[in-house]
């Protein structure tokens, strides 16, 4: 009889071994795949739908010499395939792509997306409307006005480099860029982006949208072009946080084909960025010799005989300019101090000429009392 017992745990816990292994097969048969197939009919990916029936997210292949521009349910790239759809089924997804011909800077992604409608619509009310433009400031803010009222735009999932108070590589090109778009366009459209949470409350349509300094984050749109796209998909900038965003997929890709490309922030030296070749300057011939300096880094000497909460004013002789130091409160920018500024940027604001990328590391007090009656 013992060895009966034990004959039947022995059969029992064979027999819960195989049941195990068959709930295991039953499992792996019941999940649900995706299938990333890429133009030549290769196999990219294979991923597995989680338990609610979605995925947490895609690939993003790596290509030779080819923008990628999305995982299309159809072969004919008519319906893309969005994070967000539910998947019921095994399914095969396919990648478009678009030749790269190693040197021209081509944008298939801005050049394919739709602007949405927004005839009869105004920005303050329905989060959508055309804008004028006011004034450019640098590459990722904009001033503009809608429907009479001044509306300071950052834009939304874009990050440029500096070119106003410091200048950053690539700064000034991509500055110059974005202006230069809106300046020309026929049409500017200005899109807020609803909370991912909250959507649109009555009493303000971009409520937790809102940057720093009192800005508007908002989609700026030329001539039926998303700029904020553009920007990213010519490597001037990153795709700054763009999960949770409408475009983010688009976002998402044109930074990818950017790097890829390795083109502007990507990889590329910014040919006007000369600040290892900072020249020295007097202030009279950065007031009459402009052409000479102008978007170039500067080195210069003068007397701080009068400041505000933004900047100083320094003077040589009988000649001034303004040094916009983003209110650095360095105890060397005291009135009467005479001082040497180096690696600053010789820029015009607002119709002016003036310094800006003031560090008061590079700035050498000469004398703590000089004259500050050097402008009669």
């Amino acid at each position: 009889m013992f060895k009966n017992l034990i004959q039947l745990r022995k059969t029992a816990t064979i027999f819960t071994i195989f049941a195990l292994a068959l709930i295991v097969v039953a499992c792996a048969e019941d999940e649900t795949e995706v299938v990333f197939e890429l133009p030549d009919g290769e196999i990219y990916e294979t991923r597995t739908v989680d338990e609610d029936g979605y995925l947490a997210s895609y690939p993003t292949p790596d290509l030779e010499d080819a923008y990628f521009l999305g995982w299309y349910t159809d072969e004919d790239f008519e319906e893309l395939f969005r994070i967000e759809d539910a998947i019921t089924e095994d399914k095969t997804v396919y990648a478009e792509t678009t030749a790269y011909d190693g040197e021209t800077l081509k944008t298939p992604l801005t050049d394919r997306l739709e602007m949405p409608d927004y005839e009869g619509k105004t920005f303050h009310e329905d989060g959508i409307g055309e804008a004028e433009l006011n004034q450019c400031i640098d590459g990722d803010t904009t001033w503009f006005t809608a429907s009479g009222q001044f509306v300071n735009v950052r834009y939304l999932n874009i990050d440029t480099p500096e070119s106003t108070g410091e200048i950053e590589p690539w700064g000034k090109a991509s500055s110059d860029f974005v202006c230069e778009a809106l300046e020309e366009a026929d049409t500017i459209v200005l899109e807020y982006e609803p909370h991912p949470d909250q959507g649109h409350p009555e009493e303000h349509p971009s409520v937790g949208r809102t940057g720093t300094c009192g800005r508007d984050l908002a989609y700026v749109w030329y001539d039926g072009r998303l700029l904020n796209l553009e920007v990213v998909e010519l490597g001037f900038s990153p795709a700054s946080n763009p999960g949770q965003s409408q475009y983010g997929e688009y976002l998402t890709m044109a930074h990818h084909n950017a790097a890829m490309t390795g083109r502007h922030i990507h990889g590329e030296e910014d040919p006007d960025f000369n600040i290892d070749d900072s020249m020295d300057a007097t202030v009279a011939e950065l007031n009459h010799d402009t052409e000479d300096y102008i978007d170039n880094f500067v080195n210069v000497e003068g007397v701080i005989y009068q400041r505000d909460d933004d900047g100083v004013y320094i003077c040589d002789g009988e000649e001034t300019i303004y040094v916009f130091t983003m209110g650095d409160p360095s105890s060397k920018l005291q009135t009467g101090h005479e001082v040497r500024m180096e690696e600053l940027f010789l820029t015009y604001w607002r119709g002016s000429l003036q310094l800006t990328n003031f560090d008061s590391y590079l700035t050498d007090v000469l004398d703590t009392d000089a004259d500050t009656d050097c402008i009669e």
